[in-house]
């Protein structure tokens, strides 16, 4: 009934908040009350409190406001600006909470990189084909804001050529701009168009971030004809998917140690090999104290027991088909877990199959890939023991992931949280293996 005289009736809602107002101002002038004015204001607190839950009527009511208010006009002092004051207090309360949340529960974090996929993704990008048309109004705003897919699409006004790309530059701290500039042919005028990245990054999206004043990128059509556009003529056209951004629990591990097959959360301090101010995610493969080797068939090995398909949450890392070279693994691809060996293999496998798309000799075709595996894991018969409280963490997409293979084993105290929900992109990306992935699904 509380509740409901509350919601329905305005002299309700009055007479709650000049309780809620008038205790506030007692709780916070107390120490400069007598005993006695305190106690009246305790009284007279309480009794338009009982009148309230009593369901007294209206006369009664308005009695115990007007008992309230004449006794808290004498004894206290109220607020200037009190309005102010309750919002500033609001908002102070809920930063407060919020960071209490990210603090101890749950924090906020993207995928940039594709070492996860397709349990999870990172950031994509590629041309358009001339066939491909980019969606604009509605249609573009809910392939940006509920899908992450961004599409951009520049197109010559004149006889354009193309003279350097600019650095992203930050504007309003949160957005970005990336300028390129023309030269017009025929007038000679420069020309400036504003590029902006992706809503979730803040790097250039020519080249990575690489893109200077002399650098162009591969998204830069026509780099075959020094940059000269005609009317009409696309200069950019392409697509770039968001990575998956998700809900860390920094809460769990407080209680328990990770379990094998949980996707962990880690800072990178005090690993050799890589840089000393980042966070990564893998999946936890190996557990303290443990005989760890990576077999030719591209399955972990632990403690002399094969880990395949039937090995949970290991399902979708074992899915592929070894011997179907014509799928064999490329970067947006499962590739189970790989040594040195089989790592050399692949890499030869996608120089192949680029040359053949291309209808050329292979041996005509030099390729260079970032990175090699360490000495851990040469090949399937290499063990490795993972030493007193530490772990092993490996991508899942392990052929384009840095991992325990490359800097050893993860120290135990670096563990913060597991993944738990993913909450953007909210709709699927239809160029991806997992169309649907809002959710908790991705474990």
């Amino acid at each position: 009934m509380y509740c409901f005289r509350w919601l329905f009736f305005k002299r309700f809602r009055m007479a709650a908040e000049l309780c809620h107002q008038a205790s506030k101002l007692l709780s916070h002038q107390r120490d400069q009350l007598s005993p006695g004015a305190v106690t009246e204001l305790q009284e007279a607190i309480e009794n338009l409190r009982s009148l309230m839950r009593s369901g007294s009527d209206r006369k009664k009511l308005e009695e115990g406001v007007a008992k309230l208010e004449k006794t808290g006009s004498r004894k206290l002092t109220p607020y200037r600006n009190p309005g102010f004051r309750e919002n500033v207090e609001v908002m102070l309360f809920a930063v407060a909470i919020a960071m209490s949340v990210r603090t101890f529960f749950f924090q906020p974090m993207g995928i940039p990189t594709g070492s996860m996929q397709p349990t999870l993704y990172g950031i994509t990008e590629g041309n358009l084909s001339q066939a491909e048309s980019a969606p604009t109004g509605v249609g573009a705003w809910a392939q940006h804001y509920l899908a992450g897919v961004s599409h951009y699409n520049l197109v010559s006004e004149g006889n354009w050529q193309l003279m350097s790309i600019k650095a992203p530059r930050k504007k309003f701290r949160f957005f970005h701009k990336q300028q390129l500039i023309f030269r017009d042919l025929d007038t000679k005028n420069t020309i400036v168009r504003d590029i902006t990245p992706p809503m979730n990054t803040g790097k250039s999206m020519l080249g990575h971030g690489k893109a200077s004043s002399n650098t162009l990128s591969e998204f830069v059509l026509n780099s075959h004809n020094k940059y000269i556009y005609k009317p009409g003529e696309d200069i950019i056209k392409m697509r770039r998917e968001s990575g998956d951004h998700l809900l860390v629990d920094r809460f769990t591990y407080n209680f328990r140690k990770p379990n094998r097959g949980e996707i962990i959360v880690f800072e990178t301090k005090t690993i050799n090999g890589i840089n000393q101010d980042l966070f990564y995610i893998k999946r936890l493969a190996g557990l303290p104290n443990e005989i760890v080797k990576i077999g030719d068939d591209r399955h972990l090995v632990i403690n002399g027991e094969r880990l395949d398909a039937t090995n949970h949450p290991f399902e979708l890392v074992y899915s592929f088909d070894v011997t179907d070279k014509a799928t064999s693994p490329q970067d947006s691809h499962f590739s189970g877990h790989v040594n040195q060996k089989v790592y050399q293999q692949v890499l030869d496998e996608r120089r192949m199959a680029v040359a053949r798309q291309n209808g050329v000799d292979p041996s005509q075709i030099r390729f260079i890939y970032g990175g090699t595996i360490s000495p851990n894991f040469m090949d399937g018969s290499q063990e490795f023991v993972i030493p007193p409280n530490r772990y092993m963490a490996l991508g899942d997409n392990t052929v384009s992931s840095k991992d325990s293979r490359d800097w050893g084993s993860l120290p135990g105290q670096n563990i913060f949280g597991k993944a738990t929900f993913i909450y953007w992109p909210f709709l699927g990306q239809k160029a991806r293996n997992r169309p649907n992935r809002f959710g908790w699904a991705f474990q």
